[in-house]
C-alpha cells in the first residue's frame, strides 16, 4: 500500500511538472507572438512584418492578408495558424473553430501543438522583424519597390485583431522602432532619407480599423 501511494506521489509530481512547463512554453511563446503583433500596430511596421513572416512561411503576401481579413487573425496568431496548418490541420478547419469562437490558442492545444518550437520559432522570426526593420530604415525605397512588386498596401492590411495588444506590448514595440531607427539614422551619417523619415510615425496604440471585407474575403483561401 505504502509502495503504491509512493508511485502515485511521484507520478502526480510528474504530472505537474509537465503541466506547468507545458504552460511555461505557451507563455513563453505568446510573448514573443505579441512582440510580432504589437510591431504591425504601425504601417511601417506593418510592411516590414508582413514581408518577414510572408519570406519565412513562403507565401505570398495578398493570400496572407486575404487569410488575416477571413479570419480576422493578427501576424502573431497567423503565424501559429500557419504551424498547424503545416503540422496536422486544414486552413479551412482552423477558419471553422475561430468561427465556433475558440481562439487560437485552444485551437493550438487541442492540436497538441508544441509551444516550446513554436516560441523558438516566434523568437527568430522577431529577430528576422527587427533585422528588416533596421534595413527598411537604411533603404525604404525598397521595401517601397517591394510593395509595389507584391501589390501590397499596408493601409488595406488591417483587421481588428491587430488591437489585441497591452499597453506594455505597444510600449516595448515602440521602443525596439526607435532603436533601430536610430541606429539607422547613425550609421547613415544622422540622417535618412525622407520617404523614410514621412515613415517613421511612432506607436500610439491607436485602434486600427478593420479593412472592409467583399464577399470574396469571407472564407479562408485553401491551399
Amino acid at each position: 500500500m505504502t509502495r503504491r501511494l509512493s508511485l502515485l506521489s511521484i507520478t502526480l509530481v510528474a504530472l505537474t511538472f509537465t503541466v506547468s512547463a507545458f504552460g511555461d512554453d505557451q507563455q513563453k511563446a505568446e510573448k514573443q507572438l505579441h512582440k510580432i503583433t504589437a510591431l504591425a500596430t504601425d504601417p511601417t511596421g506593418r510592411r516590414v512584418v508582413s514581408i518577414t513572416v510572408a519570406d519565412t512561411l513562403g507565401a505570398r503576401r495578398p493570400a496572407l492578408v486575404m487569410e488575416r481579413r477571413a479570419m480576422n487573425l493578427n501576424y502573431g496568431h497567423l503565424f501559429v495558424a500557419h504551424v498547424l496548418f503545416k503540422n496536422v490541420a486544414k486552413m479551412e478547419d482552423i477558419a471553422a473553430q475561430l468561427k465556433a469562437n475558440k481562439n487560437i490558442g485552444q485551437i493550438a492545444n487541442e492540436q497538441h501543438a508544441d509551444w516550446k518550437q513554436i516560441a523558438a520559432d516566434a523568437k527568430k522570426l522577431n529577430s528576422k522583424v527587427e533585422d528588416n526593420l533596421y534595413k527598411h530604415f537604411i533603404n525604404s525605397k525598397a521595401y517601397f519597390d517591394r510593395d509595389q512588386a507584391d501589390k501590397y498596401d499596408p493601409t488595406f492590411d488591417g483587421v481588428t485583431a491587430d488591437n489585441d495588444v497591452s499597453k506594455g506590448d505597444i510600449a516595448e514595440a515602440e521602443h525596439t522602432y526607435q532603436l533601430w531607427h536610430d541606429r539607422a539614422a547613425q550609421n547613415s551619417g544622422g540622417t535618412l532619407g525622407i520617404g523614410t523619415e514621412n515613415a517613421f510615425r511612432g506607436f500610439r496604440g491607436d485602434p486600427i480599423e478593420k479593412a472592409p471585407q467583399t464577399d470574396a474575403m469571407k472564407t479562408a483561401p485553401s491551399h
